[in-house]
């Protein structure tokens, strides 16, 4: 459970960091402000799906090591 909280608390850190680093030139160059709202949308659809792939046991990483072996063949 723990793991789980801090992968999303350094997903939800990292967008924030993109956010703030972009945001600025996004909103100038599009003239409005909803692009900050639309970016942030979809920088959280990314920390879940990111969050989605790790891997928190052996047997996770087990499992994920055999599905590959059995597609590369």
């Amino acid at each position: 459970m723990g793991s789980d909280l801090a992968t999303l608390d350094s997903a939800f850190y990292l967008s924030q960091v993109v956010l703030t680093a972009f945001m600025g030139y996004i909103v100038h160059w599009t003239g409005t402000v909803l692009s900050y709202i639309v970016v942030a949308a979809a920088m959280g659809a990314l920390a879940c799906i990111c969050a989605s792939r790790v891997v928190a046991s052996k047997a996770q990483m087990q499992a994920l090591i055999k599905s590959h072996v059995v597609r590369i063949r």
